[in-house]
Formats: structure tokens, sequence, C-alpha cells
């Protein structure tokens, strides 16, 4: 009885471990070079949620100079999608983890109705 039962609790204890490594999330994208730590950005080590847009922006400074930075550079009368700034548009300010992801990768809100040459980092 006393070997099944250790047996037993061995075999949970193993499943447990294992199912929290497989859940356990690392830093990914730029911040993991950078040697970012989850409670940089989340403000704590076992985060339930994305960061908000505050703590983004106290690095990152503002949206209008994220515009700035991310104004094109070329663009074609033409094309009238070639003057569009993921952080000046038409939708305003939005979650900055509504486009960037560390966790998974980022993907652009835009792209559901528009095809824009740029991707979020």
């Amino acid at each position: 009885m006393f070997r099944t039962t250790f047996k037993l609790l061995f075999v949970l204890t193993l499943l447990t471990a294992t199912v929290s490594a497989v859940h356990a999330l690392t830093v990914g994208g730029p911040h993991a070079t950078m040697g970012f730590k989850c409670a940089d950005c989340h403000k704590t080590d076992a985060p339930q949620a994305g960061p908000t847009n505050e703590a983004c922006l106290a690095c990152h400074e503002s949206y209008e100079k994220l515009a700035q930075k991310t104004k094109p550079k070329k663009i074609n009368p033409a094309d009238k999608e070639s003057h569009a700034n993921p952080h000046e548009s038409h939708m305003g300010p939005i979650n900055c983890t509504d486009c960037h992801r560390t966790h998974k990768p980022s993907e652009l809100v835009c792209g559901q109705c528009h095809t824009f040459d740029f991707v979020p980092k």
C-alpha cells in the first residue's frame, strides 16, 4: 500500500512539474535581449494580464513620439496606404498589447482591414 501511494505521489509530482514548466513564460522579442524580467513591464513577477499602456509608455515615451519614429519615409501618392502610420491612425491610441506581444508573435491590428508593408516588433 505504501509503495503504491508513494509511486502515485511521485507521478503526480512529476506531472505537476511538467505542466508548470510548459505554462511558464519567458520574456521574448526585443525585450529579451535587454535582460528584462516580468516585473519590468508587468510590475509583478507573477503577471495575470498584459502590461498597461502606462507601463509601455514609461520607456517608449508617448504615442506622439512613437508616431514620429514610425512615420513613413516614402509616400507614394498613387498608393493611398503608403502614408500609413501604426501609431497615428483613425483608431486613435489603442492598447499597445493589441499589436505588440512578447510571449507570442506580434500582429498588426490594422492588418484586419488593411494590407500594410510593416510588421510590429
